[in-house]
């Protein structure tokens, strides 16, 4: 059967019409990825890449790699954490080798902790916030996004007073990382959760790894 030209013509009217609608349903129904609190990761598809980088609150000295944070909040998460943690490390040295961490692993998210020894040492406060902002703008560089973990005073925490240095949370909202407060101080004013005046044990990292967790799950799960 011929169809005439008026039958050609309706027919492409609707073919056209009908990709309009489908390409319009395309767009409304595909998922948006942009700022840190909207992204969300499909697991089947894209485990994302996530390294925990810091000093020695973040390598676990102390207790076994397994009980360290970054290998608990693996098994909460259902995820690999990488553990990039140095023991000793200053802010200083951190912001040096930070670099190579991001090239080795190529990072989708990044919990960044750190300053504890330039605390402990009786650093500049400017000196650690500056470097923790070079640290952060250097992830967000590469691409990834940053969760930055706050520090308690340790001159404070033998009075129980368990607050982060406000400088972590400057750092935060100049530079719109995602903050998490009073990871560590609500354990280490906790002597049952301290391995010594400056480390958790087993436990206390098991609760901070629950608190990161609490924090960090809607935006990769």
């Amino acid at each position: 059967m011929r169809l005439s030209k008026m039958e050609w013509i309706a027919l492409i009217i609707v073919f056209f019409v009908g990709l309009h609608f489908f390409n319009k349903y395309k767009m409304e129904n595909e998922p948006i990825e942009s700022s840190f609190g909207t992204t969300h990761y499909d697991l089947e598809e894209k485990a994302p890449v996530i390294v925990a980088f810091g000093d020695s609150l973040t390598l676990g000295t102390g207790v076994k790699e397994s009980e360290s944070y970054p290998a608990q909040l693996s098994k909460m998460l259902g995820v690999p954490v990488i553990n990039a943690g140095a023991y000793g490390e200053t802010t200083s040295q951190a912001l040096t080798r930070l670099p190579h961490v991001l090239h080795r692993y190529k990072p989708d998210i990044v919990i960044l902790e750190g300053g504890m020894n330039d605390i402990l040492h009786k650093r500049e406060r400017s000196v650690i916030k500056e470097n923790l902002k070079k640290m952060v703008e250097t992830i967000q560089k590469s691409g990834a996004k940053v969760v930055v973990l706050g520090i308690p005073d340790m001159d404070l925490i033998e009075l129980m007073i368990a607050s982060d240095i406000n400088l972590y949370e400057e750092v935060a909202r100049e530079t719109g990382a995602l903050y998490i407060p009073d990871v560590f101080g609500r354990v280490l004013k906790d002597e049952a959760l301290k391995k010594d005046y400056a480390l958790p044990n087993a436990e206390g990292y098991r609760i901070v790894a629950k608190k990161i967790y609490e924090e960090l799950r809607e935006f990769i799960l």
